[in-house]
């Protein structure tokens, strides 16, 4: 009888069961308003968009369970499922094939590889996200005073996920799941930051991250903590193909 590992290859696994947990990550954080039809825009059906804030996330992992070290990029927007709110990643990049195969085949992390950087320059740190020629996200933060996890103003209840996979036969209907994952990122004490931010996007068609067009910035972060991330559990299953839409 076959003997069924947790992933394919079934006989060398690429990645191992959640949960995960990474340490010492850096991360540079920008919190901005967008306009509230742009959230709109980038979030699937039966998400509602909750409020017109944005956080943009770049992070550098070098020790951690099961997927190596790499770079990370996120933008979040805030929305809610019925009673319970969260945020959502409409645009998500990895510059490594084993967090970006294990994010999108486990919860439907929607990530792409990219060419990602955390840089520290005379009083600033950029984050800088680079696909195909185009400069898709530049993020600078000037580190100026302490700062906690609370001030970034995550959502309640977790990060929302759309796991999509294609069908592999003609006619049949791919699977679709909106998933909801309590992860938990810990800024380490003294070791985070508040300061001025800015977010500048260069329009891709790509990857259109400038549809989140920042109006007005609300604060930038930057630091060290730790990062847990469980298994999630999924809230709605989509019937049929006309089910899955986002407003686009």
């Amino acid at each position: 009888m076959q003997s069924w590992g947790y992933t394919n290859p079934l006989v060398s696994d690429l990645y191992g069961r959640p949960p995960l947990r990474w340490r010492d990550m850096r991360v540079q954080l920008v919190v901005y308003e967008t306009d509230i039809e742009n959230v709109q825009r980038v979030i699937p059906e039966p998400l509602e968009a909750r409020t017109n804030r944005v956080i943009t996330w770049v992070s550098q992992f070098d020790l951690g369970t099961t997927q190596g070290s790499f770079s990370e990029a996120a933008i979040y927007v805030q929305v809610r499922h019925g009673e319970l709110e969260g945020d959502y990643e409409p645009f998500l990049y990895v510059d490594s094939h084993v967090p970006l195969t294990a994010g999108r085949e486990i919860w439907g992390f929607q990530k792409k590889m990219a060419e990602i950087g955390l840089f520290n320059e005379y009083e600033a740190v950029r984050g800088q996200v680079n696909r195909l020629g185009h400069q898709i996200l530049k993020a600078l933060v000037v580190p100026e005073r302490d700062a906690v996890m609370d001030e970034v103003g995550w959502s309640r209840d977790g990060v929302f996920s759309l796991k999509y996979i294609p069908a592999a036969e003609e006619g049949r209907e791919p699977l679709r799941e909106l998933v909801l994952t309590e992860g938990k990122f810990t800024a380490q004490e003294g070791k985070f930051f508040s300061g001025r931010g800015s977010v500048v996007y260069e329009r891709s068609e790509i990857d259109p991250t400038y549809l989140l067009e920042p109006r007005r910035i609300v604060a930038g972060f930057y630091g060290i903590g730790d990062l847990f991330l469980p298994l999630g559990r999924v809230l709605h299953s989509y019937g049929s193909a006309n089910d899955a839409g986002g407003e686009r």
